[in-house]
């Protein structure tokens, strides 16, 4: 009775027990809590979730439209950005279509991908995990629908140039999606050519920067007629009314945002600079988490990501991942007191390796 190419989808598992002392790394969370204006709204909004939330996401469209400088019309609030990749593909793509994804990058673009039958086309970046805009060009084909970038990329964490962008947006016919769900740490946006090119659509996400990664909050900037294809596409109720109240309590406090973002980025240095003394290769990053390369220790990153789980300490381990070898991980940037322990476990770690 199921679809094959739903068959052929990896099984999900709950992951490694996790104590309330652990060391959450791993999802690349933002490891402060949201703005007490948030905790307030949410609070206050809890009475009324008996009554469905607004259709088309209420008040959080026009907050957003302030916030981004678009017009309302142009915004789609989705369930995070995850939903709003899904939609994309279904907006755009149908079965036995292709996908470009330049590799390594956020697994979710080709599972979307795959969960509709279509195909996901692999595009190897430049080791330094830049994008050669001719070699995706050559991958184009009639079956080409729609292009993902995440900008700043995810796990690597660098930045394809705005120049790199506009050249892929004037020499294809395809949508092109530009993940940008870590705006506000990199500063880095496209959003003011959707009205130039009326093939590119941009992701946000509340996720990362604001830290409402559990409610599950995100948007699309895009022209107005595929906003609205969108929307036709989406459930009634993508978003449930305490993620709504929460991100629009979340853009009334940007001083609390930035301070937060600041604390991020000075720990990501540091963190960074210790990770490298203890024999890692670090890329450097835009965003709130770090891309590590062990080869030069000889140890699989696999080995050293199972060595800190066991110390209650989590890592996302990227080893042989697509685009990649057996030697990656990431490390979301935590508290000064996590990134402490981090590096504490992997010198334990290494240690034990020395010794075998």
């Amino acid at each position: 009775m199921v679809n094959e190419h739903i068959k052929n989808l990896s099984p999900k598992s709950a992951g490694a027990v996790k104590s309330e002392k652990a060391i959450r790394l791993d999802k690349g969370e933002l490891p402060f809590p949201p703005s007490p204006r948030v905790i307030k709204a949410i609070s206050e909004a809890a009475a009324t979730i008996n009554r469905y939330p607004e259709i088309l996401g209420g008040c959080l469209r026009e907050a957003l439209a302030k916030y981004t400088g678009a017009k309302k019309e142009q915004i789609v609030i989705g369930n995070g950005s995850d939903e709003l990749i899904e939609l994309a593909v279904k907006v755009f793509v149908k079965l036995g279509e292709e996908v470009l994804i330049p590799v390594p990058t956020f697994f979710v673009y080709w599972h979307s991908t795959q969960i509709i039958g279509a195909n996901p086309v692999f595009v190897n970046r430049n080791p330094d995990f830049g994008l050669d805009v001719k070699i995706l060009l050559n991958k184009i084909s009639p079956r080409t629908k729609l292009i993902f970038i995440a900008n700043p990329n995810n796990p690597t964490g660098n930045i394809v140039s705005r120049e790199t962008i506009i050249e892929i947006l004037k020499n294809v016919e395809c949508a092109v999606v530009v993940d940008e769900c870590y705006y506000e740490i990199c500063q880095s946006t496209v959003v003011d050519l959707i009205e130039k090119y009326q093939n590119l659509i941009v992701l946000r996400s509340f996720s990362k920067s604001f830290g409402l990664a559990g409610v599950r909050i995100g948007y699309a900037i895009t022209n107005e007629a595929l906003a609205d294809y969108f929307y036709r596409a989406a459930q009634l109720f993508p978003v449930n009314k305490l993620a709504l109240v929460a991100a629009e309590a979340a853009l009334s406090d940007l001083e609390y945002v930035n301070d937060n973002l600041k604390k991020i980025c000075q720990e990501r240095e540091i963190l960074s600079q210790e990770l490298e003394k203890i024999g890692l290769q670090v890329y450097p990053s835009k965003t709130n988490f770090l891309f590590v390369r062990t080869k030069k220790l000889g140890i699989p990153s696999s080995e050293l990501v199972k060595a800190l789980s066991a110390r209650q300490i989590f890592v996302a381990d990227f080893g042989l991942k697509p685009g990649l070898d057996a030697y990656y991980f990431r490390t979301a940037v935590g508290t000064a007191t996590e990134n402490q322990a981090l590096l504490a476990g992997l010198k334990e770690a290494i240690a034990e390796f020395s010794i075998k």
